[in-house]
């Protein structure tokens, strides 16, 4: 109650101020809302809710590399249904913000002597500068609870072995695959930083090893055979579905962290600073940073200071990517993660992100102090208290949470788009990738997906065995590109060579409806449509639009 109360007051301007209104920024967050009306209405029409048409028409994209977050949108689809996809969404950021702290205080609870100080790493880690980066956008990644739930059934599973070993592996098998269907990325990363930990545990325990593996090996067989059983067939549509992209997606080392990024706090931070990271904040501070070096060094008996320790510190290193990269000019210098950097699904990984694990570790070191100080006499306790405020609060984010106000034309929210046709698809503007604040993949999943449309911002294979991003790049979508992005004028007669091109693209999507919203470079669309189809558009609901466009295409 405590987690959740905290953070709804953090998000109050996006969570109360009006069914239109997000948490966080436009952008991103358009195609988990998109997917969150998705899921339903496919099951509902029995249609496979891990591919799609309905963006990319004709030729689709592949949900499970598109943040499909089936799972929760699985478990949300009363409040999408009762009231749609935007308050879903919002309900979404709540209880992802506040889970995945409640889950950190049940993992630190099982080391802590003290709810309290369980309680303070459950806060550290739910108002994490990683999470306050990412829940302005990343849905994918602010629902964190699986590495905290890692810590449990690794505790489970290697020390305490109390449970029914089909139980807890078949649990373990659960929690992973409703991870792989919630996002990819943070199971990779949880899975992965796991390894450093577990290494380390063996190290200290190798005398207790070999009594330890058989539970250990069943429980893994059980959770191999859950995960299977639940997430067989969205895996095999990430490895070898249709449309699937490949290489790097976000570009190898671009979102990577400075030396600087650990110490300096940047606008995320309530004590701010300038922006010293691009995507997900890493954010220590030198007094947090000293305090856990400390804990370190002074209880390195305990097992879990010293496992807790080595994740902080493979995060750190790691988050820094293949090459070290100094007030943004990266180096020569070569680092660690340039080793699985080129792997195949470990390519696509953003090196800011491992910093979730990071922030678990550093909750778990926080909890451990503040129990041996809550133990001592009462000067040294004030002290140490103390010493932990001053720690702490400098990660304190920047208060209330960036919320954003969407604006829906009327044409999708009134009606208006149920009548258009059930075949072919939309064309929509504004197109292509410069789209963040007016996204036609939101407008869609508004109407009740009413409409396929030829747009969204999501990866599809490109040439040479690449990836593009967005919609295709035929001649008109450059053309409406440019009108609308870059300003350029309208021609005010098309020539004939360009009047058959454009037609053509039309044809090759089956576009039956061209739909002009509200967006920089709107007159400039009006008037090319206008020209290319013969005819001026209706101006309704907000858009101006064209019907029976096929009876122009032929």
């Amino acid at each position: 109650a405590i987690l959740v109360g905290l953070a709804a007051a953090a998000m109050w301007p996006g969570l109360f101020t009006g069914h239109n209104t997000i948490v966080g920024n436009a952008g991103d967050p358009s195609l988990f809302i998109w997917a969150l009306q998705w899921t339903p209405f496919a099951l509902s029409h029995h249609l496979n809710p891990l591919v799609t048409d309905y963006l990319h028409y004709p030729s689709g994209a592949n949900m499970m590399w598109n943040g499909s977050i089936i799972f929760p949108a699985l478990v949300l689809t009363p409040i999408t249904n009762l009231f749609g996809p935007i308050v879903s969404y919002n309900v979404m950021a709540l209880l992802g913000m506040s889970l995945s702290g409640w889950c950190a205080y049940l993992a630190v609870r099982r080391y802590s002597e003290r709810w309290i100080s369980a309680m303070a790493a459950g806060l550290l880690y739910e108002f994490s500068p990683y999470m306050a980066s990412q829940i302005t956008e990343h849905v994918h990644m602010f629902i964190a609870v699986l590495p905290p739930l890692l810590v449990i059934f690794a505790d489970e599973i290697l020390v305490r072995q109390r449970r029914r070993v089909w139980l807890i592996g078949g649990l373990l098998g659960f929690a992973a695959a409703a991870q792989l269907m919630t996002g990819t990325e943070m199971l990779t990363i949880s899975v992965g930083m796991a390894i450093p930990a577990l290494i380390t545990l063996v190290i200290i325990f190798r005398a207790q090893v070999r009594e330890r593996l058989r539970y250990a090996l069943r429980a893994a067989s059980w959770a191999l055979a859950s995960f299977v059983v639940l997430a067989g067939y969205p895996l095999y549509i990430l490895v070898l579905g249709p449309q699937r992209p490949s290489g790097a997606l976000e570009g190898y080392g671009y979102y990577v962290a400075r030396p600087e990024s650990f110490l300096i706090p940047d606008n995320l931070q309530l004590l701010s600073g300038p922006t010293t990271v691009f995507d997900s904040s890493v954010y220590i501070g030198v007094p947090l940073l000293i305090l856990v070096v400390v804990v370190a060094i002074r209880m390195r008996r305990l097992p879990v200071v010293m496992a807790s320790a080595v994740t902080v510190a493979c995060a750190m290193v790691l988050a820094l990517g293949g090459r070290l990269t100094f007030h943004g000019l990266a180096t020569r210098i070569p680092l660690p993660w340039l080793i699985p950097a080129h792997l195949p699904v470990i390519e696509s990984l953003l090196p800011v992100r491992l910093m979730v694990a990071g922030y678990l570790g550093l909750a778990l070191l926080v909890a451990i102090f503040l129990d041996r100080v809550l133990e001592t006499p009462l000067r040294t306790r004030i002290v140490g208290l103390a010493a932990a405020v001053v720690a702490l609060v400098p990660l304190i984010p920047t208060l209330p949470i960036l919320s954003t106000r969407l604006e829906i034309p009327a044409f999708f929210t009134d009606g208006s788009a149920q009548r258009l046709p059930p075949t072919g698809s939309v064309l929509m503007t504004p197109y292509g990738n410069h789209y963040a604040d007016d996204p036609p993949e939101l407008w869609e999943a508004m109407s009740g997906l009413a409409f396929k449309t030829q747009l969204g911002s999501l990866y599809t294979p490109g040439p040479e065995d690449g990836h593009l991003i967005g919609p295709d790049t035929d001649p008109l979508g450059i053309e409406l590109n440019a009108l609308g992005d870059y300003h350029h004028p309208a021609p005010s007669v098309l020539s004939s060579s360009a009047r058959v091109t454009y037609l053509s693209d039309l044809r090759a999507h089956a576009v039956t409806t061209v739909i002009v919203g509200p967006s920089p470079g709107a007159a400039q669309v009006e008037q090319l449509m206008t020209e290319l189809l013969g005819k001026p558009g209706t101006s309704t609901g907000g858009v101006v639009v064209w019907y029976d466009v096929g009876a122009v295409t032929g």
